[in-house]
């Protein structure tokens, strides 16, 4: 036997391992909407408060159901620190493709750590206006209430950097085929674009364009899960073809 035939099986089994890990990383983010989603509605946080309810209005919320907004605020930070594997997992896909530069890898890499980082905040300062709800002043858990959702709602430009160093990392590879389908690209831009309405909510307190408005907040976040969804689906298909490709070329 030769080295290079005894060397096969270990290289089999960094592959599969290797394949095993991203295929973990990408299932973060159907993990991720699960978690989110279902905190948001036991947490009663969505559909989200009106920015002029009265601070007597807003600390009645908390009072009122407290333990399961503190519930659905430890489901939220579990599922928000899943973004950072389902980030990477992404990465490492664009990162193969012949772009000639890892720029956009990189530009990721912080992009979700940022992003992640301030998902984290937001629920960190919900949870604080519920740890003491019954002993904070009414104008406190309100404020407290707002900067959650400012956090949660006008941190759109890490996202959108996010989205556009996805879509231009597909849109610059130059292999045959490419490593995703164009078209997922322009859904990168798509949702980039819808994200931008977030940065003006500092504007509004009534209206489409209030951090609980159609515009504000119910689009961005419903077009990210459906990005979540589309990545997930084209990372799972490209690392499954990638699996089965030792499969079959071994004679």
């Amino acid at each position: 036997m030769t080295t290079s035939e005894a060397a096969r099986p270990a290289e089999s089994v960094r592959a599969v391992t290797h394949h095993r890990g991203e295929l973990l990383c990408v299932w973060c983010g159907p993990a991720l909407v699960v978690l989110l989603g279902a905190g948001l509605l036991l947490a009663g946080l969505w559909p989200p408060p009106r920015p002029t309810a009265s601070p007597a209005e807003i600390a009645a919320f908390y009072t009122g159901h407290l333990l399961r907004t503190r519930i659905g605020l430890c489901l939220m930070m579990a599922g928000i620190a899943l973004l950072i594997p389902w980030g990477a997992s992404i990465a490492v896909q664009t990162n193969r493709t012949r772009s000639g530069s890892p720029i956009y890898t990189y530009v990721q890499v912080a992009a979700v750590a940022v992003s992640a980082m301030i998902g984290v905040l937001s629920i960190v300062i919900w949870g604080t206006a519920a740890f003491r709800a019954d002993e904070l002043a009414p104008e406190t858990t309100r404020t407290l209430n707002d900067l959650g959702w400012l956090f949660f709602v006008f941190d759109w430009s890490p996202l959108f950097v996010w989205y556009a160093s996805v879509s231009l990392a597909i849109f610059g590879d130059r292999d045959d085929p490419p490593l995703f389908p164009r078209w997922s690209a322009y859904v990168g831009v798509w949702v980039a674009l819808l994200s931008v309405p977030g940065g003006v909510v500092l504007l509004f307190k009534t209206g489409p364009l209030a951090f609980n408005g159609i515009i504000g907040i119910w689009i961005p976040l419903g077009v990210f899960f459906v990005w979540i969804l589309v990545m997930t689906t084209l990372v799972i298909s490209r690392i499954t073809q990638r699996g089965a490709m030792p499969e079959t070329t071994v004679g």
